[in-house]
């Protein structure tokens, strides 16, 4: 069962990465070195946000791309809670989008791979902007959930995510690129090194 309080740490770092509605300055908060190298693709810091005393949020473009109209976001996200628990955010996410079914038919998450302990999650999961009616957008994401400890030695829980959009007529031929990759990026994501964190 998930308490209220693991409830609220849930509401939070769920949010996705593409309701960025936030137009503060961008600051490398989890003291991180960029750029991102993904599956030859460099990723540069484009939004950064603090919403709460324990929660980091990274957002990294191409350069020259669109936030509010990208293909390809890479994200990294740092809960400072040593209770927090990848195994937990992995179930919760996955029920959470098995949930949507009911409006976005699109809707469909996977648990691709956890270590012995629970403490390194890999899924797969996707949604759409549906809601009842035609999807205008259909966003693919794989999540890495990792139980980590920053340079100061704070406890908490780490995300690294690929976030891939279709948009309006090119969905099928979004959906099919997907299905071709999905297994290499999810591996490159299993592989990725751990980026060192410090808070800001």
């Amino acid at each position: 069962m998930i308490t209220p309080y693991l409830s609220s740490i849930l509401s939070i770092f769920f949010a996705l990465g593409a309701l960025n509605l936030n137009t503060s300055q961008t600051q490398n908060l989890l003291g991180v070195q960029g750029p991102i190298v993904f599956e030859k693709t460099s990723f540069s810091l484009s939004w950064s946000s603090h919403p709460s005393a324990t929660y980091y949020k990274h957002e990294y473009l191409a350069k020259g791309v669109n936030p509010d109209q990208y293909k390809e976001m890479f994200m990294i996200e740092f809960l400072a809670d040593e209770l927090a628990s990848p195994k937990n955010m992995a179930l919760e996410k996955i029920s959470s989008t098995n949930d949507r079914k009911k409006i976005d038919p699109y809707a469909f998450a996977e648990c691709l791979k956890q270590d012995k302990t629970g403490n390194d999650v890999l899924i797969n999961f996707i949604q759409s902007d549906a809601n009842g009616k035609a999807a205008s957008v259909v966003e693919w994401n794989t999540y890495r959930y990792i139980k980590t400890t920053t340079k100061e030695g704070k406890k908490g829980l780490l995300l690294l995510a690929i976030s891939r959009r279709g948009y309006g007529k090119s969905i099928p031929a979004f959906l099919s690129i997907i299905k071709s990759q999905k297994s290499t990026t999810a591996a490159a994501l299993a592989m990725f090194k751990l980026p060192e964190i410090s808070l800001k």
